[in-house]
């Protein structure tokens, strides 16, 4: 695996980044560029090019085909048909969401009761604490070190395969070692299977900040120099307004991922030994290993209704206060 890695990171994504450098737009030129050598070979060598004219032959063909054959002004008539689509797509939609409450809900009612309900939603909100508590410890942990190695080009382009292995690294070979010194230390499984949700998504925190930090303008880091921002006040006014839609988008990824992941990480088996944490990720893991397909139907709805309303309510006012206020293209 961390072979397979090296060769994607130095045959695929350094090209790429080292490629992409050349659409920053920047009224200094950049102290430090990435680099790459399959990417320096490319440009250099005339066997190589002369094998991939054909490709960028059609590619910039492709690039001139016109989608849509001319652009129309927006008119009342075509306004109002816009409307009517968008309402009549939304009315299919509800229809169809309402549908699908109807038919859970009589599925459901057959064999359980208001206490499996409660019991779900309990758990839902115990697993929603332990998803808020760990995204902030891992941004408190992540945004700065990711922030001081996207700053630095060629250290991020040293540690980027490393947290490419670590994010592909299976977090559950460590679930036996947390069974086992939970059993020997006898530790509470609530606090302590908790840090095995965010093992394998913390690391899109770093991969975000990271990107945010190699974007962020060289003009505008000169301009922090000038204006001889420091220390808090260079964090708050200049680099985290510049990299927080990136965070943004790390932290949404991992929130999703943690919660796919407490199905796993509240309830964890090794051998005869078995460990359990309160929430919904254990619910949804003790109804799948007993077949009651109605509770797993149950659990799963309302993980689906806590990640939504945790989307709607934070994740996507965040999302729109980035794209308004803070975005530098």
């Amino acid at each position: 695996m961390a072979a397979l890695i090296a060769l994607y990171d130095q045959l695929l994504f350094r090209p790429i980044v080292a490629w992409a450098d050349k659409f920053r737009v920047e009224q200094t030129a950049g102290q430090q560029r990435p680099a790459s050598w399959v990417y320096d070979m490319a440009r250099r060598t005339r066997l190589l090019k002369r094998a991939l004219r054909p490709i960028a032959w059609l590619w910039q063909r492709a690039m001139l085909v016109r989608l849509r054959a001319r652009a129309t002004a927006a008119t009342p008539e075509r306004v109002a048909t816009t409307n009517w689509g968008d309402r009549l797509w939304l009315v299919l939609t509800l229809a169809v969401a309402a549908w699908g409450g109807w038919f859970a809900f009589d599925y459901g009612r057959q064999t359980l009761s208001l206490g499996d309900v409660a019991e779900a939603f309990g758990g839902g909100l115990a697993t929603l604490l332990r998803v808020a508590i760990l995204i902030a410890i891992a941004s408190a942990i992540w945004v700065p070190i990711g922030v001081w190695i996207g700053l630095r080009p060629r250290l991020a382009q040293r540690v980027q395969p490393l947290a490419q292995f670590l994010a592909a690294f299976p977090a559950n070979v460590l679930f036996p070692v947390a069974v086992i010194a939970i059993m020997r230390t006898g530790a509470n499984p609530n606090l302590w299977l908790s840090p095995l949700m965010v093992l394998g998504t913390q690391w899109y925190i770093l991969f975000n900040v990271i990107a945010g930090a190699s974007a962020y303008p060289t003009d505008l880091r000169e301009a922090a120099t000038v204006y001889r921002l420091r220390s808090w006040t260079w964090w708050r006014r200049a680099i985290l307004p510049g990299v927080f839609p990136y965070y943004v988008t790390g932290a949404l990824t991992a929130s999703g991922g943690s919660w796919n992941a407490s199905i796993v990480a509240e309830l964890v088996h090794w051998g005869d030994q078995r460990v359990e944490a309160y929430g919904l990720g254990s619910y949804i893991a003790r109804a799948t290993e007993a077949g009651d397909f109605h509770r797993v139907v149950l659990g799963v709805a309302v993980m689906s209704l806590f990640v939504t309303l945790f989307n709607r309510t934070v994740w996507r006012p965040l999302y729109a206060y980035a794209e308004r206020r803070l975005r530098l293209d």
